[in-house]
């Protein structure tokens, strides 16, 4: 019995199912799929739209800013408290979650689990700005939704407003 166990030039079997691996990459080219029709959608809406001017944010998301504030350059960092308004709506201007639903949050950057695409939107406002984002569905609620009023996979405008920012210290 000690020779039996101890002989280990037994070759590692393949499964000979692949099914999950199919599903896997059936699931990934899925999710590719969506994105590329979702930004080439609101690539479209963009154009149309000659009233606004707007900027890609590096972080797979368009704003344009509806308020501006050139007193100061300081954007909330990780830690900062930032007082906020926000309303939510889907890219048809149906609201979804609106500011007096909402109300007015305070936001630890970077320590709350808020979705992926608020998190960095607030990143990139100053104290008194307010900006529009379109969210494709992967920087917003995703596959999941926020299990209330969006559905999964469902692309979104925030109106986001920036009422004061706290700087923490270091």
């Amino acid at each position: 019995m000690m020779l039996a166990c101890k002989n280990n030039n037994q070759a590692v079997r393949e499964p000979l199912n692949h099914t999950r691996q199919h599903v896997d990459m059936q699931s990934v080219n899925d999710n590719i799929n969506l994105n590329k029709r979702e930004e080439a959608y609101i690539e479209q809406m963009i154009k149309k739209d000659s009233m606004h001017t707007y900027a890609n944010s590096g972080h797979g998301f368009w704003y344009y800013y509806i308020k501006k504030n050139t007193q100061t350059d300081y954007q909330p960092q990780e830690g900062d408290k930032v007082s906020l308004q926000y309303e939510i709506s889907d890219l048809s201007n149906n609201i979804i979650y609106s500011f007096s639903e909402i109300g007015t949050k305070t936001y630890w950057v970077d320590h709350e689990n808020y979705f992926r695409g608020f998190r960095e939107a607030v990143k990139l406002m100053k104290e008194g700005e307010e900006a529009l984002f379109i969210f494709p569905s992967n920087a917003a609620y995703g596959y999941h939704g926020d299990e209330k009023k969006i559905g999964n996979n469902i692309p979104l405008q925030m109106h986001l407003k920036i009422l004061k920012i706290n700087k923490q210290k270091p």
